[in-house]
């Protein structure tokens, strides 16, 4: 069982939450916003996002993000891509030496036209930046109907950590090998 948190409750945070409470690991949940934390502890449901989905209880959600991500195995990144460099600021002080962040979200950044990973790693320069990609759809993740994705990471070993964790009879992990062989050029 691995630790994890999740930074971002919207449909692909949650919908992972669900796939990886459903893998048998330990999740915590952070949301910037009170409210949502508040409806996603009381009713185990997102009906605007999710609709019809039910939260297992064994899911934490929370505001504390220290709370999210200390002693975690791997920390999620599932917040929008607009946000992404000023959520990793506020990460900062509880990102460990090579901790392993994965994000799931899509973009770029508007001004440096930075992949999301870069912007990891130039503000979380000692942290183990990955990165976890569809084709998928939070929907159907969270309602446990089979699909697939890949995982890249710098080396092979974060790779297959991550697929194990992630992986399940519904969820099938891939494995991008281009970024240790390439060295993941970078900007």
């Amino acid at each position: 069982m691995a630790r994890i948190g999740i930074l971002g409750a919207g449909s692909w945070g949650t919908a992972l939450a669900i796939l990886l409470h459903d893998n048998g690991h330990d999740v915590t949940v952070w949301s910037i916003h009170e409210e949502e934390v508040e409806t996603l502890n009381t009713t185990r449901r997102h009906e605007r996002k999710l609709p019809g989905v039910e939260i297992p209880e064994g899911i934490v959600f929370t505001t504390d993000m220290k709370e999210t991500m200390s002693d975690k195995d791997v920390c999620v990144l599932a917040v929008p891509s607009p946000f992404i460099r000023s959520t990793c600021q506020k990460m900062k002080q509880y990102v460990r030496a090579g901790q392993i962040i994965v994000n799931v979200a899509k973009g770029i950044e508007e001004n440096t036209l930075y992949t999301l990973t870069d912007i990891i790693e130039e503000e979380l320069p000692y942290a183990d930046a990955c990165v976890l990609s569809g084709p998928s759809h939070a929907e159907e993740v969270s309602r446990r109907l089979p699909t697939t994705c890949v995982v890249s990471s710098r080396t092979r070993k974060t790779a297959e950590y991550l697929r194990s964790v992630f992986v399940s009879p519904v969820f099938r992990v891939y494995i991008s090998r281009i970024c240790w062989e390439l060295n993941w050029g970078g900007r």
